[in-house]
């Protein structure tokens, strides 16, 4: 369409209303001149050949020159403006070009926490009209722009939200808090691993949407959700996310820095991961993750299985019993270590550890630590109890580091422990060197 113009255009970028007899409406002024103005309306159609527009603390009286689509011209019927009332030169050349969508959305972010819900109404229907003949690299750009306002034009981020164009859906879908549950779970469900991964990234992701995405979603989504604190995970959620953790070292080490993950859940992926995975997670700088850890691996050791014999010596004591008796002989090591019965308490700790007390014996009248931090382990103890047996144990030890002595407790494996208890079973008199070499 030829427009005509008498006077230069200047960039405005203001709210203003349109009056008349039994007429008003907002509307939003793009740019001026001396002679007109170019104005923003929901509905042009049903405006009348002339009216009243005011913008700007000035109302004019203007007759409309020209209508497309969503846009109105309109001339100054009541003479033009006086120069004074013009924008800054400098908005001269800026009102020549750039998008309309891109005009309009900074006008909006300008007053946003201004505007009436019908101002908002309005800017929301005429940057819809607008991105219907837009460029994708005003979209991509509008996107970015409104993702994070949480007074927005509502249509406009739920359409860019839906483009299949992750540039352009991307922002909105990471950073909005317009968009509903409904939709975030609506667009989990349909659209590409690349939308996935933005809404894994969001602030706050709702258990619905969580759930979705640990279904659908590949190994970088996984991640990123199982990574963002924000994630809410339910407990369907964290027992997918477990089995996958099962090839997967990183995300395992990820999903153990979860606060809310279930105990049990906790135990089983730490039985699932391999044991190098398990011994950095022993060392890991968070102190709760080491207590969980520690949770979980100091659990009863179970006793050493009966060689196979014919006959009614081959019946096993049911579960129950044999764990209410290794109970009482903890209970009974540790009162004997809580009283500083040294003999009572190397009888007791050689008992259930299943090795000679000779050996125990030994360990102790040699002062080291690490085989008698290994006994405990193997008799169950948990560090309590267990530092409670290692001092009386240690007694000739002049100095004793409890924390570096904790720091080893937790980390010792099942097949290290395992592995020293089977030596001292068979070496009465052990050698440190060789003890020493197998942890």
């Amino acid at each position: 369409m030829a427009q005509n113009r008498q006077y230069p255009r200047y960039l405005t970028l203001k709210m203003g209303q349109i009056t008349g007899e039994g007429l008003l409406r907002d509307c939003a002024v793009l740019n001026v001149s001396r002679g007109g103005a170019c104005v923003l309306v929901s509905d042009i159609e049903t405006l009348p050949p002339s009216f009243s527009l005011s913008f700007d603390g000035d109302t004019r009286d203007c007759a409309i020159a020209w209508r497309e689509r969503h846009r109105v011209g309109v001339a100054f019927t009541d003479g033009p403006l006086d120069e004074s009332q013009l924008p800054d030169p400098a908005a001269l050349r800026s009102a020549e070009r750039g998008d309309d969508v891109l005009r309009v959305a900074e006008l909006f972010l300008r007053g946003v926490h201004a505007y009436t819900e019908q101002q908002l109404d309005l800017f929301d229907q005429v940057m819809q009209h607008l991105l219907d003949n837009t460029t994708d690299e005003a979209m991509v750009e509008l996107s970015a722009r409104i993702a994070p306002v949480s007074r927005g034009p509502v249509g406009v981020i739920h359409r860019l939200a839906d483009d299949d164009d992750i540039a352009v859906s991307g922002p909105v879908l990471e950073r909005s808090p317009i968009l509903a549950e409904d939709f975030l779970v609506r667009i989990a469900r349909s659209k590409s691993q690349a939308h996935l991964l933005a809404l894994a990234g969001r602030i706050m992701v709702p258990e619905k949407v969580t759930d979705v995405l640990v279904d659908r979603g590949d190994d970088a989504v996984a991640h990123r959700v199982t990574a963002n604190d924000g994630a809410q995970i339910s407990r369907s959620g964290f027992q997918r996310l477990a089995g996958r953790a099962r090839k997967d070292e990183e995300l395992a080490k990820t999903i153990v820095h979860r606060k809310e993950v279930p105990a049990d859940l906790f135990a089983a992926l730490v039985r699932l991961v391999a044991e190098p995975v398990r011994q950095q997670l022993l060392r890991d700088p968070d102190p709760d993750v080491r207590r969980r850890m520690a949770q979980c691996l100091l659990t009863p050791a179970e006793p050493a299985t009966e060689s196979k014999t014919r006959g009614p010596a081959r019946t096993r004591p049911p579960e129950k019993p044999r764990e209410a008796d290794l109970g009482a002989a903890r209970a009974q090591l540790v009162d004997a270590a809580r009283g500083g019965k040294l003999d009572a308490t190397v009888d007791n700790l050689a008992a259930l550890a299943r090795v000679p007390a000779e050996a125990v014996r030994n360990l102790v009248r040699l002062g080291f630590e690490d085989g008698a931090l290994v006994l405990c382990k193997a008799a169950g103890l948990g560090w309590p109890d267990a530092k409670l047996v290692f001092t009386v144990l240690m007694t000739r030890n002049a100095r004793v580091d409890y924390k570096a002595a904790f720091e080893r407790f937790i980390t010792l494996s099942g097949d290290t422990t395992e592995r020293t208890v089977r030596y001292l079973k068979a070496k009465r008199s052990p050698s440190i060197v060789e003890l020493r070499r197998m942890l």
